[in-house]
């Protein structure tokens, strides 16, 4: 995958972790066309919010197809009403402004429709918990409970950087852009967000993590 910010670029890499997949991630197109033929084998490309030209002046998605070819599928991911590149029709294209189990269903059908092999529900485990993006389920001990987007990004946030002290900031601006990509939203009410995560999740050593608030600080999740 070829992301250009950093939140295009995480949630890529989360997203093919879901299916298992370990993906090569270039920071730049430079290291894309340095990889020579190689990248003409490629199962599928992500290319996350593009700009319009690269350094030189030249358009970059003519010059990312050059250094793939012709049949490597692309999976464009674009700020709505940004300035960006704009994808051709015959590529397949999603918004980046969504939440993770949208953006990981995106990423789910393109790699159905460049295969055309069936491909399991992503999941992502950590213990006793399973995370399902599509349909933003979390099984554990025998139970399934379903959050809303919001509860459900967060909730992945802090098992992706278990035993971290995760900043309250961090966690309120975890809002996708408004539809024009531009302005920044807060979730205001962050702490009963995480209350309601710790109990219909049950995470107070009951399965085997506890979410730990550090007053004026933010939350961790610990192993037990």
């Amino acid at each position: 995958m070829l992301a250009y910010t950093l939140r295009t670029r995480e949630y890529a890499r989360r997203a093919f972790r879901s299916l298992g997949y370990a993906p090569l991630v270039f920071a730049s197109l430079d290291e894309l066309i340095e990889l020579g033929p190689v990248a003409s084998g490629f199962d599928m490309l992500l290319i996350g919010d593009a700009p319009s030209l690269d350094d030189r002046g030249s358009p970059v998605l003519v010059a990312v197809r050059e250094a793939v070819g012709p049949k490597v599928p692309l999976l464009h991911v674009c700020i709505p009403g940004g300035a960006g590149a704009m994808p051709p029709p015959t590529d397949v294209s999603t918004a980046s402004t969504g939440f993770f189990g949208d953006f990981c269903s995106a990423i789910l059908f393109s790699l159905l429709d460049a295969s055309g092999m069936e491909e399991p529900p992503p999941r992502l485990v950590w213990g006793a918990y399973a995370f399902e993006p599509l349909g933003r389920i979390v099984g554990f001990g025998g139970r399934q409970v379903r959050l809303d987007p919001v509860s459900f990004d967060i909730a992945l946030e802090l098992f992706f950087r278990a035993g971290q002290l995760v900043n309250k900031k961090t966690l309120t601006l975890m809002l996708p852009p408004n539809p024009q990509g531009a302005e920044r939203r807060r979730i205001d009410n962050i702490g009963s967000v995480i209350k309601e995560l710790r109990s219909s999740l049950r995470l107070r050593d009951l399965h085997g993590w506890n979410l730990e608030t550090l007053p004026h600080l933010g939350y961790r999740l610990v192993s037990r």
